[in-house]
């Protein structure tokens, strides 16, 4: 059957990057089959997942490609070799971030194809990072006089066709900037996950185009998939049924999202059943997390496969999800945790540890605190307990528990400093053996001889 269709994705399954993952779900929310062009990157954990996309997909584009994500010279391989891959006109097309590369491919189909329907997607701000500091990397400055000269040509045109006066682009522009800039001229419809992201990013955007962006652009969160998907797999967790089983499902970094309030509620309350809580952490880089954990309350887990988990989070009786912190950094949140619209479809209980005023503040979920309030998260906590019938009426908090982590982490650091001196010891040592070697006269001597073999 022939497709119409066509969705433009770097990174799509069997890669096992969350973007990709999302850009299927929008497929499968919207329940019609479409083309999907994307990069051969794939993962071993995503292999029987992608058989169930394929029942979504006409027909797959896949380009050969091997570069660094955050290279601009990687976005443009990706567009040449998509451009000369699509050999069909479509009526509408899709493209999401991450990866930029995706909008980049879709506005050049655009210019050849002005009649189609272009519907861009912003996972985050692209210009600014999780502190709200500009991206200035050195590979993602667009040096290419030409291809800017071409984008330039393009909005002298869209201005004298539309009356308008937006600014050329400079020389040697951001990527980052490029890519929010095509979406917001050329796009005929713009996807942005929460509010606040599309807020934010026109707030701070340096051309006034909130109007037009407004005009075209919808809020739609991340699609959760049909109930169908969570039982594929039947995962073992070995889970004890007395314990009241928490989980958390996460990334792998920690300082704009950590767990110090969640800590504090168990590690602060005396209650005596509070052995009745078993917090199961999913981390792919545990290694800090699991020094940093005060209580065999918590067990650190390595990640799992999409469809396991899917299948885990409807066996846990409490999943744990939590905001990215920007305080002093936003003035609104921008982001929303992808991860809220996996829980969504589980049917287990969720619990909120959100920022003030962010998008996942708003959602009506059983279990909510505020991040910073970590007196709210240890009330939270207790109602956990007694929601499951363990109630305690002569429980006791801790209030040395500050003093306590503080010396904890200072403990920490100093094992940890001590090893990095131990560590760069050894390499200055090694530096020196290398050092007397080179300079020694048995390897000017075979000099000529490693050339040979080098041959």
């Amino acid at each position: 059957m022939d497709c119409d269709e066509l969705y433009i994705s770097f990174l799509f399954p069997p890669s096992d990057y969350v973007s990709g993952i999302t850009v299927f779900k929008r497929i499968a929310e919207n329940n019609r089959k479409v083309d999907v062009l994307q990069s051969n990157f794939k993962s071993d954990d995503l292999i029987e997942f992608n058989q169930y996309v394929d029942e979504y997909i006409n027909d797959r584009i896949i380009i050969d490609i091997d570069c660094k994500f955050d290279w601009s010279d990687c976005i443009f391989k990706f567009v040449n070799k998509g451009i000369k891959a699509i050999k069909k006109d479509y009526k509408k097309i899709y493209s999401r971030s991450w990866l930029m590369s995706n909008h980049f491919l879709a506005f050049e189909y655009k210019l050849t194809h002005p009649e189609v329907f272009w519907c861009a997607e912003f996972s985050d701000p692209l210009i600014y990072d999780l502190s709200n500091n500009p991206k200035k990397y050195k590979q993602m400055i667009i040096n290419d006089d030409e291809y800017i000269s071409k984008i330039n040509h393009h909005i002298d045109i869209y201005n004298k066709n539309k009356g308008t006066d937006y600014p050329l682009i400079d020389k040697n522009p951001s990527a980052y900037y490029v890519a929010e800039y095509l979406v917001y001229l050329f796009s005929d419809e713009i996807i942005f996950t929460n509010l606040n992201q599309q807020r934010i990013m026109l707030y701070q955007f340096s051309v006034d185009i909130e109007q037009l962006v407004l005009s075209k652009s919808k809020i739609k969160q991340h699609p959760t998939l049909d109930s169908k998907f969570y039982r594929i797999s039947d995962c073992d967790l070995d889970l004890n049924e007395n314990d009241i089983n928490i989980a958390y499902f996460g990334n792998d970094y920690y300082s704009k999202r950590h767990f110090e309030s969640l800590f504090f509620a168990v590690e602060s309350l005396n209650h005596k059943y509070k052995n009745k809580l078993h917090i199961h952490l999913y981390i792919s880089d545990d290694g800090l997390v699991k020094k940093l954990i005060p209580s065999d309350i918590f067990e650190v887990k390595k990640t799992l496969n999409f469809l396991d988990f899917l299948n885990a989070t409807t066996k846990y009786d409490v999943l744990i999800v939590n905001d990215v912190l920007t305080k002093g950094n936003y003035g609104l949140n921008p982001y929303l945790p992808s991860k809220l619209s996996d829980y969504i479809g589980s049917g287990s209980d969720i619990w909120a540890l959100y920022e003030p005023g962010s998008s996942l503040s708003k959602f009506d979920l059983k279990y909510r605190s505020d991040i910073y309030d970590y007196t709210a998260c240890r009330c939270e906590l207790i109602r956990i307990l007694e929601d499951y019938g363990f109630k305690d009426y002569d429980y006791t908090v801790n209030d040395d528990y500050f003093i306590q982590r503080l010396t904890d982490f200072n403990e920490l650091y100093e094992k940890e400093f001590k090893r990095g001196l131990k560590l760069e010891r050894k390499v200055k040592k090694l530096k020196k053996e290398n050092d007397e070697i080179k300079s020694s006269n048995s390897w000017k001597i075979t000099k000529p001889l490693r050339r040979l073999k080098n041959k």
